[in-house]
């Protein structure tokens, strides 16, 4: 395609457009779609941390108890709650149905709704895609 070709307005260029639109939106829907199942992967194969061991376990022979540390003032139980939610990330959000609790499911989960998400938009970009390449494919009107 000639530099002139561009200015003359000869040939249209809006389907070449749509396509290489197109081709731009499949390929970061790809990219979605292999970060999010990774993503699942990582959910999947994610340890917890071991539970701290009880504190009224008997302590070691000849090993001194320390001694709790004194607060100045003791915390009222409502501000705890208050000091949790100020420190969670503002996108953090609690699993669903108890997902959390289960990695192996909440990355399943995870996988599923990235799958979902990936199909819905390529259907929904390549419905665009149709009805844009479908108005240029239209006859002009007739001019009275």
């Amino acid at each position: 395609m000639a530099v002139g070709d561009i200015f003359a307005l000869n040939n249209s260029l809006a389907s070449r457009l749509i396509r290489c639109l197109y081709t731009v939106a499949l390929i970061l829907i790809a990219i979605m779609v292999v970060l999010g199942v990774m993503r699942g992967i990582r959910i999947m194969t994610f340890t917890p941390r071991p539970v701290p061991a009880v504190a009224g376990a008997p302590p070691a022979p000849g090993a001194t108890i320390p001694a709790p540390p004194q607060a100045a003032m003791p915390m009222r139980p409502g501000r705890r709650i208050m000091m949790q939610r100020r420190f969670r990330r503002p996108g953090m959000m609690r699993a669903p149905f108890g997902f959390g609790r289960n990695p192996a499911v909440a990355g399943a989960f995870t996988i599923f709704l990235t799958l979902l998400r990936g199909a819905i938009m390529l259907m929904v970009v390549r419905i665009l895609a149709e009805i844009g390449l479908a108005v240029l494919a239209m006859p002009r009107r007739q001019e009275i």
